[in-house]
C-alpha cells in the first residue's frame, strides 16, 4: 500500500508471493489493515493514503473552487481535495528564497530532491512536475513563494479574486459557525 501511494521511500521493496492463509485469517488481516489505514492519518502518517490529485477530484459540488497565488513571479493553481491542499502540476514556485526564510524550507527541499519541483524554462521559477498535496495552506504558500507567507490571505479564488480567508468565512457563516471563534477571535 505504501509503495502504491508513492508517499514514502521504501528501503525494502521486495514483494514476495503472499502466504496462503485460511479464509478467516484473511478476513482478520483485511480488517486489521482497514483499521491501520484509518488510524495512521489521524496520527499524522499518510504513507498508505493515495495522493489526492486534480484528476481524481470529486464532482464539482463537493470540491472547493480553484485558488490561485500569483506573487513574487510564481503562479500556482490549487484546490482543496479530500482535506488536503493540492497544488496542480504545471504551477510554478519562486526558485530562490529570501535569506530569512525558514518555514517549510525542508519540505520544499524534499520536493526538489524527489523531482516534484523541477527546473523550468523560466530561470527564476521551479515547476511542479505533478500534483502535490499539502496538509495545509500554511505549508503550500511558503513552498510556492520561497518565503514566509499567509496562504489564507495570499490565495485568491480564480473566478472572483476573493481571498481564501474570505471564502472560508462565507462557508463558515453559511454553516452557522461563529466566524470570530474560527479565526481565533476573543472569547465571549
Amino acid at each position: 500500500m505504501a509503495q502504491d501511494a508513492h508517499r514514502a521511500e521504501l528501503t525494502n521493496d521486495t514483494a514476495p508471493d503472499p502466504i496462503k492463509l485460511p479464509e478467516p485469517d484473511v478476513a482478520d488481516m483485511e480488517a486489521f489493515l482497514a483499521e491501520v489505514q484509518m488510524v495512521l492519518p489521524v496520527l499524522g502518517f499518510d504513507l498508505t493514503q493515495p495522493k489526492p490529485t486534480s484528476a481524481g477530484a470529486k464532482p464539482a459540488k463537493e470540491t472547493s473552487p480553484v485558488f490561485v497565488l500569483n506573487k513574487v513571479g510564481a503562479s500556482a493553481r490549487a484546490q482543496e481535495i479530500d482535506g488536503q491542499f493540492v497544488v496542480f502540476m504545471g504551477s510554478t514556485a519562486r526558485k530562490r528564497g529570501v535569506p530569512s526564510w525558514n518555514s517549510y524550507k525542508a519540505l520544499r527541499e524534499k520536493l526538489v530532491a524527489d523531482n516534484s519541483l523541477v527546473e523550468g524554462h523560466d530561470r527564476t521559477c521551479l515547476v511542479f512536475s505533478e500534483d502535490v498535496a499539502f496538509n495545509s495552506l500554511s505549508a503550500a504558500a511558503p513552498v510556492v513563494m520561497a518565503r514566509a507567507s499567509n496562504g489564507r490571505k495570499n490565495r485568491q479564488l480564480e473566478t472572483t479574486g476573493e481571498t481564501y480567508a474570505q471564502w472560508q468565512d462565507v462557508k463558515l457563516t453559511a454553516s452557522g459557525a461563529d466566524v470570530a471563534d474560527a479565526d481565533g477571535g476573543e472569547e465571549g
